[in-house]
């Protein structure tokens, strides 16, 4: 496996990832300065597999979650949701790479 199909899917994998930002979900979220999530409450947030943009009720539109509301502070940003969501589509694009390589030879035959 070269350094390039590598590089390409982690390239990929952060594309797909700021792609997935587009799904709109929910997630719960804990915020004590906010009356009843105090303890923990649903609230909307975008990215897949893992929500990654987290709406933050005290402050953002409610029941959304974008990209450029964590660029402007309106909503959280989780880092570790969003390392896993890339490496998640980081290993499909690799994946995919791979079965290609793997029709193409078939094809190709001895």
């Amino acid at each position: 496996m070269t350094m390039r199909r590598i590089s390409a899917a982690l390239i990929a994998g952060l594309a797909l990832a700021l792609a997935s930002s587009a799904y709109a979900g929910e997630a719960r979220a804990l915020y004590a300065e906010i009356m009843g999530c105090e303890h923990g409450c649903t609230v909307a947030a975008a990215g897949w597999p893992l929500p990654y943009l987290i709406d933050y009720p005290g402050i953002s539109v409610v029941g959304s979650a974008s990209l450029t509301g964590a660029l402007t502070g309106e909503d959280q940003f989780r880092p570790r949701s969003f390392l896993v969501t890339a490496s998640f589509w980081a290993l499909v694009a690799l994946a995919i790479q791979l079965i290609w390589s793997l029709a193409r030879r078939r094809r190709a035959g001895p």
